[in-house]
């Protein structure tokens, strides 16, 4: 071969080499900034995945707000009333109104002054003689014991049946079953003075109940096997502060 024909050669060999060269460096470079088909696929997934998650929560949110405006609505229908039940209502609520000023006014009336003190008089409890005295310094003689004794109230003797009246304004404390005195009321008159009311049945009032003077508190009841031979009659107490008292002292 002659010396033209050998560059002729190398030159055509360099060239071929050279576009060998640069078609392999294009190849390179589309294959780095061309994804590959994994990764479209895993990209399209991850898209569908988060605009189900997406469309999920939207869904979500118009649900409770449609159950949120069901509910104000709901409310919003129970709590509109037609004019007859507000008249009604107004009616009812005007009549709860009163009965609770009646019996406002009704515990007033019930509860009247009680303010006993020592210029007090007392009403008389029954119509009858004193068959036993009121005596704390001496004895006095009981025909049904037949015994001398202190005595810290009076026995007013009354037929069976007849009314005993409050003495003076006062407060029920107790009513209550004594051997000796049968049914016993005891009354509060205020400052202290108690009164005590023996030998009664019938009783209309309870402990905490007021009771105003001349009231009748119940009916005289058989004697107790204490007084069988006094008769029928009344056991009448007074104290001040626990202390007896002459009840004569306080009756007109």
């Amino acid at each position: 071969m002659s010396k033209k024909g050998k560059i002729r050669a190398a030159l055509g060999g360099l060239l071929a080499l050279t576009l060998v060269v640069t078609c392999v460096a294009v190849y390179q470079s589309g294959s780095k900034s061309t994804p590959n088909e994994k990764e479209f696929v895993k990209e399209d997934e991850k898209d569908s995945v988060d605009e189900a998650i997406k469309t999920e929560e939207r869904e979500e949110e118009e649900t409770e707000d449609a159950n949120t405006s069901d509910v104000e609505g709901t409310k919003a229908v129970e709590e509109e009333k037609t004019p007859e039940e507000e008249i009604a209502d107004t009616e009812v609520q005007a009549a709860e109104d009163a009965a609770a000023e009646a019996q406002n006014q009704a515990g007033v009336a019930a509860a009247p002054d009680v303010n006993f003190t020592e210029s007090s008089l007392m009403e008389w409890p029954v119509n009858g003689q004193v068959v036993l005295d009121y005596n704390m310094d001496n004895t006095v003689y009981f025909p049904t014991l037949n015994v001398y004794k202190l005595n810290p109230a009076v026995a007013i003797s009354a037929e069976v049946g007849s009314p005993v009246a409050a003495v003076a304004n006062g407060k029920i404390v107790s009513v209550t079953e004594n051997e000796e005195t049968g049914t016993t009321v005891t009354v509060d008159m205020g400052n202290g003075y108690q009164a005590v009311y023996g030998q009664l049945k019938d009783v209309p009032f309870q402990a905490e109940e007021y009771v105003t003077a001349g009231a009748a508190l119940g009916y005289i009841n058989e004697p107790t096997k204490y007084y069988t031979k006094e008769g029928a009659n009344l056991y009448f107490a007074l104290s001040k502060d626990g202390v007896p008292l002459d009840p004569m002292e306080y009756l007109p």
